[in-house]
């Protein structure tokens, strides 16, 4: 039981903040609607809580310096707010669905929090905080949900590599930065949580959900093709 509930949570969650992948969702500023939440509650890209790696996550915040835009935009998606079903009262109708407890506290799951916050059990990932320590809530409420580095990989070494070229202004390749880190995003980041270990999951075609829900794509200037 505790299998399938971690994996339905971080398919709830999924549904709710990562992205629209399996299914096409309702605008984000209904997001919180249990009906949309059951119909999302399918799996997202799970790349924190799974092996290890040896570079840090660093935050949201870290890739907002360079990528504003995107940020902006990558709030107002479901991918922002995956960590919100895992408390009690959140997406009700879909936990009782699948057998689930509506009143029951899911944040501690192990299961779910793979697929509900950013680089869950990795150096600098989210982790569980003591209530009482105010500083350790603050830094882990900003790995909630479904990041830029869930996606994207542990910036700890390409966003300084990235910080360099844009200093400097000089032209690059891509390849330079998937080398330091930078997860290609393929369909193996997407079926990380996208997976028929959910209970709730029916199928998933990466080719014709692989851009839906995603926050906009603005050009990169000194990135050559």
């Amino acid at each position: 039981m505790k299998t399938r509930l971690t994996i339905f949570m971080g398919l709830v969650a999924v549904g709710v903040g990562l992205t629209y992948w399996q299914v096409d969702l309702v605008s984000p500023a209904v997001a919180g609607d249990e009906s949309d939440v059951a119909a999302t509650a399918t799996a997202l890209p799970a790349l924190s809580g799974e092996g290890e790696t040896k570079y840090e996550y660093v935050g949201n915040k870290k890739c907002r310096k360079c990528h504003n835009k995107e940020y902006k935009s990558w709030m107002e998606t479901l991918k922002a707010k995956t960590f919100e079903p895992l408390k009690p009262g959140q997406a009700s109708e879909a936990k009782q669905k699948h057998s689930l407890d509506p009143a029951k506290d899911y944040i501690k799951d192990e299961g779910c929090l793979a697929c509900h916050s950013t680089g869950y059990g990795q150096p600098g990932g989210y982790f569980v905080p003591d209530a009482a320590d105010e500083e350790a809530v603050k830094k882990a409420e900003k790995l909630e949900g479904v990041g830029c580095e869930s996606c994207h990989g542990p910036g700890s070494a390409y966003i300084k590599v990235l910080e360099e070229i844009k200093k400097s202004k000089r032209m690059y390749k891509v390849e330079e930065v998937y080398a330091v880190g930078l997860k290609k995003v393929d369909e193996s980041v997407c079926t990380g949580c996208h997976n028929d270990k959910s209970p709730t999951f029916e199928s998933f075609n990466y080719e014709e959900q692989k851009d839906k829900g995603l926050h906009e794509v603005f050009p990169l200037k000194q990135r050559e093709e």
